[in-house]
């Protein structure tokens, strides 16, 4: 069977599904923060496809045995592509959804997720394999800032590693530091993002 309307978003569920499908390690959290790396990237030579690849080990690239599953593999990622210009292109949240921190085993989860969001998620994407890349000292500074969240929430999952109460007011002050950060991530994304969208008006 042919493959549906080229690009069409099968839904963040059916995207998961696909990666299992083809044994992708990389979890959908992750994938779709790699995206958005992308998007925000300045290396000009860097295409969807080459984001796509990178959710598989080097020479572990999914085999297609037709060409409509090729069609479907590539338009179901191309889906997910649009999608997220879309989303960079609203108002809303692009990390994804804060749980509540119920329990000390669902922090660590939650504060686990925002890191892997942002450094193998969101710089590996912008970085699309690079070492080094030219680039406005807006962007560098911007890109350093994440790196230094990523860093932050990792002192934060070691801090929690040793914690052995979890009091209401230790959940709150928790959330209250996750929320904070989560925005500064959030803002810092989509000022790439406008730099990267700026960036490519001028180069007209």
């Amino acid at each position: 069977m042919a493959s549906k309307k080229p690009g069409k978003y099968i839904g963040d569920a059916g995207v998961a599904r696909f990666l299992e499908q083809y044994k992708s390690q990389t979890p959908f959290h992750v994938v779709r923060t790699r995206v958005l790396g992308g998007l925000a990237s300045p290396n000009k030579d860097l295409l969807p496809v080459m984001v796509v690849a990178s959710f598989w080990p080097e020479d572990d690239f999914p085999r297609f045995v037709t060409k409509d599953e090729a069609d479907k593999f590539f338009s179901t990622f191309m889906g997910l592509w649009r999608r997220m210009e879309k989303m960079a292109d609203a108002e809303g949240a692009l990390l994804s959804a804060r749980g509540k921190l119920a329990d000390l085993e669902e922090a660590k989860e939650t504060l686990l997720r925002r890191l892997e969001e942002i450094e193998a998620g969101f710089i590996e994407g912008f970085w699309g394999g690079q070492d080094d890349m030219k680039m406005p000292s807006a962007t560098a500074a911007l890109i350093d800032g994440l790196s230094d969240e990523a860093n932050a929430y990792s002192g934060l999952l070691q801090d929690l590693e040793n914690w052995t109460d979890y009091t209401p007011a230790m959940r709150e002050a928790l959330q209250d530091e996750i929320v904070e950060r989560d925005q500064v991530v959030e803002d810092a994304i989509k000022a790439l993002l406008l730099l990267k969208e700026k960036a490519g008006e001028t180069s007209h």
